[in-house]
């Protein structure tokens, strides 16, 4: 492997194996190698008629996804410079860039969202490229003074495959049985340890790549085991996070080293130390991520070794490695099967490391892309131990120097204060004094004390001398790898004056369902914790908010996450059932009683599923009416919308009679059974669940139908349509087709307690997509607009 274009013939040969699947978080998309050949070729035409040739520099400022991997191995088989940039980056920062870079093309979200509606390609000829051709052009900062770009070329970026590659071929005829080997990358592509992960050691495994936008951590859990991954890409940050997800509920993980090995009952702890064994003793966890997952890979910054060792004592395997953008990325790395904790792993083959006077890092080889021959000085301090295994001990900037020329590495000291129950999070700035800043779990805790307890932990020169109360729900952090940013803090703790803006002071009652929808979600990104909706759609003001925050029951426990109420409706028998049902009894008794006319079948042609099928809500029959007017092909993937609150009585029976709760159950399970039909709750806290149910339908082939009036008409006309299919369409990124039922209403309205006969006429209107930046309501505008039409 002299270039990365000699991979391309892997993915060509790889066909029908699965290669990515990527979620926003309602919805899962999956694409085979196959697809992602095509989606290549497609863009490798769209570039030759632009005129984009070797040497032209594309930037890519987009999401994790299948068009993100088609546009990158489309720059290396055309020979172009491909400038991945963080979609987290602001705008501005992204002008900079752009005016640093000069590229031909900008590929954001919205042209990622093109790519998608290209069709394949699976025939596209190779530019000529040399291992001294420039791959990419990656971007580590900027945030200050102007931003800088590291060029790598094939023979950086090859020179730290090799080894990989040919450690993954010694044990591929091994993963077969496992096959696919799903790694979840929860780093973007825009990062050299992402794209290490997702686009090449993916490919290598002969498996495929995950992505998801979703990064809380229960979210993260139910990713995992839903979408059966073998090994998840992270930061520690994550991995800490997942820590305290997993266990809330759960007894304390007890490391071997602090068993009392005086009680001869202990003794059999030590045997339950290999990983099989802590498999099963820790079954419950296993199960919450899946049978199928059993490896963390993390980099982007040091693992705290109690950290590694809770992960380990559960029967994971934390793989960590050590790495720089300028290093192409990999230095060293933990083998799977011969790790040590608190270690950064070996020296990988065709580098070279040696430690300088000063206990700095050196780095040489030919991954290294910023010197010629000599060596990288990496900024990071550390030490090589007799089995040549390298430890980290911190930034170089970022330690302290005594004025008695001691040195204190702050995570040394942040590993004590966060050992403290009471203490969320830690940071320490120097310069020549420890400067304690702390994250309180609890506001109330008492400061001097947890400063009193720490020093005593503490070496003479280590201990903490002042501290601080950090004002922000979080410390600022780098985008990619989520490291805490020392020098920012700093910086606020000598100006006093806050860097990031107040919260803006809004009115929460004023809020639309869809606009809390949105900025729940941004909460849980930045906490990195579910949070109720429930308790969430009560509050009214931001003050309100922020001190609900603080609350512990704000988070959603594990337990209490709602799960989908009518699984069992798409369960093998019970789909056998519906089509013998459907074709045997419902079908020909509706086609006798009620005559039937449907017009615009034609908009169906050429169209693949799934879809969202939206109507005008007139009757009660309105779902049996679209299953006799649509095809075979279509009615057999259907699944409606049904009011949770018309079974009220079967799903909170207190207050009701049995006759009405047996009557609502009835009700339900028949329309569950007969049509497919999916439950959503109307009110605020509905939205969100509505949206994740009809995306998990959606990712799993069945095409809702929704009724986006909400209730059935009263006068026979239609009413305003609510913007949340205009959230599924955008949001879901998948095809709205209208339907408008003419003469249900004279048949049989919500006036009515008995339908009568009469002729129905159906009409299918043209399917409609909406760009990613459509506004939700615009967008059900737009869909209402044709319905009328029809």
């Amino acid at each position: 492997m002299q270039t990365l274009v000699d991979l391309l013939p892997d993915i060509e040969r790889l066909g029908h194996r699965e290669a990515v699947r990527w979620s926003n978080g309602f919805r899962t998309w999956t694409a085979t190698y196959s697809d992602l050949y095509g989606k290549i070729g497609a863009v490798v035409d769209d570039f030759d008629r632009r005129g984009i040739r070797k040497g032209d520099r594309v930037l890519i400022w987009g999401e994790n996804r299948l068009e993100w991997m088609a546009v990158f191995w489309a720059c290396i088989a055309r020979g172009v410079e491909a400038v991945p940039v963080d979609y987290r980056f602001s705008q501005d920062l992204v002008d900079r860039i752009r005016s640093e870079s000069r590229p031909r093309l900008v590929i954001d979200n919205a042209a990622l969202d093109s790519i998608a509606a290209m069709p394949p390609r699976t025939r596209f000829t190779l530019s000529e490229v040399t291992a001294d051709d420039i791959v990419e052009i990656v971007y580590t900062s900027g945030t200050t003074g102007e931003p800088k770009g590291v060029a790598h070329r094939h023979r950086n970026i090859c020179s730290n495959l090799r080894p990989f590659r040919k450690e993954i071929a010694k044990y591929r005829k091994w993963t077969r049985p496992f096959q696919p080997i799903r790694i979840l990358d929860l780093l973007p592509l825009s990062h050299m340890f992402g794209q290490s992960q997702g686009l090449f050691i993916s490919l290598f495994l002969e498996g495929s790549v995950a992505f998801t936008s979703d990064i809380h951590p229960g979210k993260i859990v139910e990713f995992v085991h839903k979408n059966r991954i073998s090994v998840m890409v992270s930061v520690p940050r994550i991995l800490e996070n997942l820590k305290n997800e997993t266990g809330r509920g759960q007894p304390p993980i007890t490391p071997i080293t602090t068993i009392n090995l005086r009680n001869w009952r202990n003794w059999r702890l030590i045997f339950l130390r290999p990983p099989i064994f802590a498999m099963w003793r820790h079954r419950k966890i296993h199960r919450r991520f899946g049978w199928k997952f059993w490896a963390f890979v993390v980099g982007g910054a040091r693992v705290d070794p109690e950290l590694e060792e809770f992960w380990k004592a559960l029967g994971f395997a934390v793989i960590q490695g050590y790495g720089l953008t300028e290093a192409s990325p990999v230095i060293a790395v933990n083998h799977p099967f011969d790790a040590k904790t608190g270690s950064l792993g070996k020296v990988i083959e065709g580098q070279d490391v040696t430690i300088a006077a000063d206990g700095e890092i050196l780095v040489r080889g030919e991954s290294v892309t910023t010197t010629e021959g000599g060596w990288l000085h990496t900024g990071d301090l550390g030490e090589i131990d007799s089995e040549g295994r390298l430890y980290y001990h911190g930034r170089k900037k970022d330690m302290i120097v005594t004025p008695e020329g001691l040195n204190i590495h702050p995570e040394d000291v942040e590993a004590v204060l966060n050992s403290f129950g009471e203490v969320r999070e830690s940071a320490v700035v120097g310069p020549d004094h420890v400067h304690a800043v702390i994250i309180l779990k609890d506001p109330a805790a008492d400061v001097e004390a947890l400063v009193r307890r720490a020093n005593q932990r503490l070496e003479s020169h280590q201990r903490i001398r002042e501290c601080s109360i950090w004002p922000h729900g979080e410390f600022p952090r780098t985008a990619s790898t989520l490291k805490i940013k020392r020098h920012e803090i700093a910086r606020e703790l000598q100006t006093g004056k806050p860097n990031t803006p107040e919260a803006a002071h809004v009115d929460l009652s004023a809020m639309s369902s869809l606009e809390r929808v949105e900025l729940l979600s941004e909460l849980e990104n930045k906490y990195q914790v579910e949070l109720d909706e429930d308790s969430f759609a009560k509050l009214t003001s931001t003050p309100e908010l922020e001190e609900w925050l603080r609350r512990p029951d704000a988070a959603v426990g594990p337990d209490e996450r709602e799960r989908p109420l009518s699984d069992w409706a798409r369960a093998a028998p019970v789909r056998w059932f519906r089509t013998l049902f459907q074709h045997a009894v419902a079908l020909p008794l509706y086609r006798y009683h009620l005559p039937l006319t449907v017009t615009g079948l034609e908009h169906l042609d050429g169209l693949e599923p799934p879809v969202i099928f939206a109507a005008n809500h007139t009757s009660h029959l309105d779902v049996p009416t679209i299953y006799t007017a649509l095809p075979y092909r279509w009615r057999q993937r259907l699944a409606p919308a049904m009011m949770k609150d018309h079974f009220r009585a079967y799903f909170e029976p207190r207050g009701h009679s049995r006759a009405e709760a047996a009557g609502a159950a009835l009700a339900y399970l028949l329309s569950c059974a007969i049509y497919n039909a999916y439950p959503l709750p109307q009110q605020m806290t509905g939205t969100r669940r509505a949206l994740a149910y009809t995306g998990d339908l959606v990712s799993r082939g069945f095409n809702p139908i929704v009724f986006p009036e909400g209730l059935r008409t009263p006068d026979g006309r239609i009413h305003p349509f609510r913007p949340g299919i205009g959230m599924m369409a955008v949001r879901l990124r998948i095809p709205i087709v209208p339907i408008r039922i003419r003469g249900l209403y004279e048949i049989y309205s919500v006036h009515d307690s008995w339908p009568r006969r009469g002729p129905i006429h159906v009409s299918i209107g043209p399917p409609l997509t909406f760009p990613a930046e459509t506004g939700y309501e615009q967008a059900a505008r737009r869909v209402e607009e044709v319905l009328n039409t029809l």
